[in-house]
């Protein structure tokens, strides 16, 4: 096998497969690359000239793109994914999320390569291991929680009549007007997790003294609900609040 080749027609395609166009009248290209994101569109990046270097930034699309699917980048967890994600490619970012190095004439290539890397990284941080993604739904709720002000506490473990315990994410304690109030996350709203949720409510119940409010906060970002998943919670007296929807909820957990 003739490796040589085969670096060669590398190369070749990514030279035939980029475009490079100057942005009239300003000290900037555009440089359209044959690496997709996860749209399967072309990653675009842009040069833009500085006295003797040069910034090539991808325009604060990565960032924003992945903000427009509903992923909050704002969070300790995710800050930390995407801290750790560019500092292995000596990628910065900015006030206005553009990922950006800067380079001179002579390591041009390299990090525009380090640039496109980054950037292929941080798109997959849409595409994270469900555990990971169901962690960071459950961040996202308590962030809610705690700028509304509302006080509970979390990852409890209650046991059941069965005798096994359950995780419940959040528990706020009860007030003079308002019954304690239970709460699991649920990333993904499939048959089996909701299925899951109730079973541990019903469970819980039989061994609680205080009466209990159910809830089950549920992730409707990438897609609705079965019907049929909305009629098991109701049947069985959980209430479900929607992540869209979210806000109407703060009433019910308020303290007053």
């Amino acid at each position: 096998m003739n490796c040589e080749l085969v670096i060669q027609e590398y190369l070749k395609w990514i030279k035939d497969n980029t475009v490079v166009k100057s942005i009239e009248g300003k000290d900037i290209c555009s440089i359209s690359t044959p690496f997709l994101d996860r749209h399967n569109d072309h990653l675009n990046i842009y040069l833009v000239k500085q006295k003797e270097n040069f910034v090539l930034t991808d325009n604060g699309y990565t960032i924003n793109d992945l903000k427009m699917s509903g992923m909050d980048i704002n969070t300790p967890k995710r800050e930390n994914i995407l801290k750790t994600s560019l500092n292995g490619f000596g990628v910065k970012i900015n006030q206005n999320d553009e990922l950006f190095v800067i380079a001179n004439k002579s390591n041009l290539g390299q990090k525009k390569h380090y640039l496109l890397q980054a950037i292929l990284t941080v798109n997959d941080m849409f595409n994270l291991s469900q555990e990971s993604i169901t962690s960071l739904f459950k961040e996202d709720v308590e962030l809610f929680l705690r700028k509304n002000d509302i006080f509970f506490s979390k990852d409890i473990k209650l046991t059941g009549k069965s005798g096994f315990d359950h995780n419940i994410d959040f528990l706020i304690p009860q007030t003079k007007t308002k019954p304690e109030r239970l709460i699991k996350t649920v990333n993904t709203p499939k048959k089996n997790s909701v299925l899951n949720a109730i079973m541990a409510f019903n469970d819980i119940s039989q061994t609680r003294d205080t009466k209990t409010s159910n809830y089950v906060i549920y992730n409707d970002f990438e897609k609705d609900v079965s019907s049929d998943i909305i009629l098991a919670l109701d049947n069985y007296s959980v209430h479900h609040i929607p992540w869209t929807k979210k806000e109407k909820s703060i009433a019910d957990f308020s303290m007053n």
